[in-house]
């Protein structure tokens, strides 16, 4: 079946229907697609400015608030760096796996170019490679998010990014208005460290967060940090973090890029909650 981009609230009342055939060998989409449908997400290819972005969902009364969940980087490249990935829908969609464990109403907004937004006749590599954090790869994803918020009613959003996603809901925040609070993991917050750290080449046309203005003071954010994460280590970011308060910054020692958010995300939601509610400190 061809994905077409429905309405909102009619594409996200139709359940998500996977195929008996898929195994171990399914693609990152389809995988993404099983996961939904055991969790009782909804799913929807919807607009945002210039491109499509494929959606998962769970709604709750309108006026709550919406937690909203940006994966990591995917796939850009193939062969070892040599080669553009044709996919980068991210193969094992940790975001995706987080929101499927929260219990509040839920979107995962995808990137352009990922999921069924693949084919988007606006796609070209450059949006998954160097202009993965570009300024119209940032602002349709807010679009597309202020949209969803506005037609479901949702008056404030929590925005949690893991990896490269983190990245994403920092660039985001200042242009979705209803943000209540940016939660990161393991994200790599200072573009130009991270990529010279790794060989990468630099991600010319892309946004950097620790290059930008710094965040409202009065918006709370905070930044999730694996004490074994190699691939970000907390050094990396500290043109970011010089920025903030130590109590902005939540410590994980045995944690590393991967190991262990998915299996301690229900007692980091609950820390999470009971800040936002004002019942516990940072």
């Amino acid at each position: 079946m061809n994905a077409l981009t429905l309405p909102v609230r009619f594409a996200l009342a139709m359940p998500l229907l996977c195929s008996l055939t898929l195994g171990g060998c399914a693609t990152g989409s389809e995988r993404a697609q099983q996961l939904a449908a055991r969790s009782g997400l909804s799913t929807a290819l919807v607009e945002g400015a210039g491109f499509q972005h494929q959606i998962f969902a769970a709604r709750a009364a309108p006026g709550t608030t919406l937690y909203v969940f940006i994966d990591g980087d995917g796939t850009p490249w193939v062969r070892g760096g040599t080669q553009i990935a044709p996919d980068s829908t991210p193969r094992q969609p940790l975001a995706l796996q987080l929101a499927a464990q929260t219990h509040h109403a839920v979107l995962y907004l995808g990137r352009p170019c990922t999921y069924s937004a693949r084919a988007d006749a606006a796609c070209r590599p450059g949006l998954w490679t160097s202009e993965r954090y570009s300024a119209g790869v940032v602002h349709s994803m807010a679009t597309a998010l202020d949209h969803y918020a506005e037609v479901e009613g949702y008056r404030s959003v929590v925005l949690v990014g893991y990896s490269g996603g983190g990245a994403l809901a920092v660039l985001m925040a200042p242009q979705v208005p209803t943000t209540r609070a940016v939660i990161t993991l393991a994200a790599n917050l200072d573009v130009g460290a991270w990529t010279r750290a790794h060989g990468y080449l630099p991600l010319t046309g892309s946004l950097d967060p620790s290059a930008e203005p710094a965040l409202p003071a009065a918006l709370p954010q905070w930044h999730l940090i694996g004490g074994r994460d190699s691939n970000v280590p907390e050094a990396l970011n500290q043109r970011y973090f010089s920025r903030l308060r130590s109590d902005q910054l939540w410590r994980y020692p045995e944690f590393d890029h991967v190991c262990c958010w998915l299996e301690q995300w229900p007692a980091i939601l609950a820390r999470i909650d009971a800040v936002l509610s004002g019942s516990s400190p940072p």
